[in-house]
């Protein structure tokens, strides 16, 4: 089977950790604002998780409501 066969048999709305197979985590959010413009940054909770590339940098302005823009 290949794998846009695989996507078609997923469903409409698939449960990221059972049907996609993602490990999820919890983030903390922190904001934090300069001249040029708010930032946002996303971390792991869990400390454990945490390392020098697991972290997300955005402008604030690039975030959005992802039920509300479906």
């Amino acid at each position: 089977m290949n794998s846009s066969d695989s996507w078609k048999r997923l469903a409409a709305d698939p449960d990221p950790a059972r049907d996609l197979g993602y490990d999820l985590h919890e983030w903390e959010v922190h904001r934090v604002s300069y001249r040029d413009g708010d930032q946002v940054v996303f971390v792991p909770a869990d400390e454990d998780a945490f390392d020098r590339e697991a972290y997300i940098v955005a402008s604030a302005d690039a975030l959005c409501e992802t039920l509300e823009n479906r």
